[in-house]
């Protein structure tokens, strides 16, 4: 039997590649904010015990959340970076809430479009090594020459995946492995590469191309229009 699990979402960016006059998480989706529409995704799973939001210092937008008063959802100032922000909400899940061989889910506060069906999968995959969602690469992959314009070399694209959120790591393990990270000064961009910094080797599973992350100004475009075509077809959530 599956215990319900905390997810915690990174939310104290800004965003800056979006060129928006506010963090990118607040921006509109088919009429609500990215984040809500992020934060809808889990608060209507039985397997998710809270979601833990990490939000900005002088963060002027989360009061204005429709989920800000909602028993499920907890908020906390997150750190500068996003390794960070999941820092801190760790250390919340493991001092306050007394989470601590449980794990955890981390996902992107950009990605309002992940489907039950594929947080389903995250979830109940089991495994001692950890999991995280992502996609085989499907197109021709190049490695740049360093300090270069021009290729390097051709990869072999069937052992290239792209990485998705959530991804879903022991609580304690997690956060042990972010501070190591950060004590040797090695920069992460997701939680499974602190994980590959200690020597885990986290299972892949398949993701769902419409799980895009939106950071630039066309991927919002891309997302309403996702977000429309599944509104409005029969595809199972």
């Amino acid at each position: 039997m599956i215990e319900p699990l905390w997810v915690i979402i990174p939310a104290a960016g800004v965003g800056q590649r979006m060129q928006a006059n506010c963090p990118k998480q607040y921006l509109s989706l088919a009429g609500q904010t990215i984040l809500d529409r992020t934060i809808d995704i889990f608060t209507s799973h039985p397997l998710i015990a809270g979601v833990l939001i990490g939000i900005g210092e002088n963060d002027a937008y989360w009061p204005d959340s429709k989920w800000r008063q909602d028993d499920l959802v907890h908020s906390f100032v997150g750190g500068k970076e996003r390794s960070d922000t999941v820092q801190k909400g760790l250390r919340y899940l493991l001092d306050t809430v007394g989470v601590q061989q449980q794990d955890v889910l981390v996902h992107d506060a950009a990605r309002p479009l992940l489907s039950q069906a594929a947080l389903n999968r995250i979830i109940q995959h089991h495994s001692d090594q950890g999991a995280l969602l992502a996609m085989p690469a499907k197109e021709t992959v190049k490695r740049q020459v360093i300090g270069m314009p021009s290729v390097g070399e051709t990869l072999d694209r069937n052992t290239i995946w792209l990485a998705q959120t959530p991804q879903k790591f022991p609580a304690q393990a997690l956060l042990d492995a972010l501070e190591k990270a950060q004590t040797q000064g090695v920069v992460v961009t997701d939680e499974c590469s602190a994980m590959e910094f200690v020597g885990w080797h986290p299972d892949l599973v398949v993701g769902e191309s419409c799980n895009i992350k939106i950071t630039l100004p066309e991927d919002l475009l891309i997302a309403e229009a996702l977000f429309s075509y599944l509104s409005g077809s029969n595809l199972p959530n």
